[in-house]
């Protein structure tokens, strides 16, 4: 039996405006939580070290093959899924290989494209990106139906969440523009589709944004400046982030609507350098080579992850020996805790890069990018520093 730890949650009292235009609607906040720059906890900012359980590697083994693992999802048995080139793989809480789910193709229970692969208490489940569907595999990987998803347009879709027989998904369409590369708003669409009949239903939208650019006669590209983050919550909210700035909401897409949103004061972290990588790369188009822009900060949010009551910011403060600032919330918003996740460098990164990790209670599993050009899947147990005891669950009262 695996146990959790439940703490109360704290009251708090939001008021909020609901908004309805056409088919979508959005929460409007009369007032945001605001933090301290402190939290709680009378031991906040300790160190929090990663120590390895277990590795997953693709030596040695013809099963399966790791050119750019990504997708990380842990199901409700502490089980991993993960997406890499034309696999859907899936591995127990122990790292044993489950299997490659995937089946090319465009017939019954095939994919050509898929956008992820989570497991349920009943089913595993691949979402295909092409053709648009969602395939139902029993435990075994045997397939069981599949449900078309009709869409207009050619919006790239991602799943965030999946509860009560309804899909959550996010949409957006490649931001058209015109004249000089600017930076624009991107619309991130959310819809939910039933299990029981296919149904798409519009929900609300939050907003991103991305430095566009379009050639004239066609082609261009475009870097995000800042991306939707989102993690499911208590198995049936969404905490995300969408902004430059330190800002987390809970969406709760039953009722379709922003329950909380809050933020602490927080000192934002300067821009990094391009990396020689990206000087190197880019988008060419119209005959110019286009690089992203210089940042004056860093987002301050870049990944959020989730555990019971407990929502974990990993925010953009790094140190070279204590590693990065993870903050911890309630489920009501308070600041309840900080600390200092310390990790090898290759996996530090991925912590910083939604989809190449996934909490699993006291665990962490994490993709690592070794200087070999080999991708190696780690589960690590998260202690405080100098002990054998699991980090806490939020601290404070």
């Amino acid at each position: 039996m695996r146990s959790r730890l439940r703490r109360r949650i704290l009251p708090a009292s939001v008021l909020f405006i609901l908004i309805a235009a056409s088919d979508f609607a959005t929460a409007v906040f009369a007032q945001i939580i605001e933090n301290p720059a402190k939290p709680k906890a009378s031991n906040a900012g300790r160190v929090g070290v990663a120590e390895q359980v277990l590795a997953i590697s693709d030596e040695g083994t013809s099963d399966y093959y790791f050119k750019w693992p990504h997708g990380l999802r842990t199901g409700p048995d502490g089980s991993l899924s993960l997406l890499d080139r034309d696999q859907a793989l899936r591995f127990d809480e122990n790292g044993k290989f489950l299997g490659n789910l995937l089946k090319k193709g465009q017939g019954p229970g095939e994919v050509n494209s898929p956008g992820a692969c989570l497991a349920t208490t009943r089913n595993v489940i691949i979402i295909s990106n092409y053709p648009d569907k969602i395939v139902f595999l029993d435990p075994a990987g045997k397939f069981e139906k599949e449900i078309p998803i009709r869409q207009e347009g050619r919006t790239i879709l991602s799943i965030l969440l999946y509860h009560g027989g309804s899909f959550l998904f996010s949409g957006w369409d490649f931001p058209r523009t015109t004249g000089d590369p600017k930076t624009v708003e991107v619309p991130q669409k959310f819809f939910a589709v039933s299990e029981a009949t296919g149904e798409v239903k519009n929900l609300t939208t939050f907003t991103t944004k991305a430095f566009v650019i379009t050639a004239a006669g066609g082609g261009g590209g475009m870097f995000p400046v800042m991306d939707l983050i989102t993690t499911p919550f208590q198995e049936k909210f969404l905490a995300l982030a969408h902004t430059e700035e330190y800002l987390v909401k809970i969406y709760d897409p039953a009722a379709n609507t922003v329950v909380r949103e809050f933020r602490r004061a927080y000192e934002r972290v300067k821009g990094e350098p391009l990396t020689a990588a990206e000087k190197k790369g880019g988008v060419l188009a119209g005959g110019q080579h286009y690089t992203r822009p210089e940042r004056k900060f860093e987002n301050d949010v870049k990944n959020i992850l989730a555990r019971d009551n407990e929502i974990w910011a990993v925010t953009s403060t790094k140190d070279k020996t204590k590693g990065v600032l993870v903050d911890v919330f309630d489920g009501e918003g308070v600041y309840q805790d900080c600390f200092w996740l310390k990790l090898p460098e290759p996996a530090l990164e991925n912590v910083l890069s939604p989809g190449s990790c996934a909490l699993d209670d006291d665990s962490l599993w994490i993709v690592e990018h070794s200087e070999d050009d080999t991708y190696t899947i780690k589960k690590y147990r998260i202690v405080a520093e100098g002990t054998a005891e699991p980090e806490s669950k939020g601290g404070g009262e």
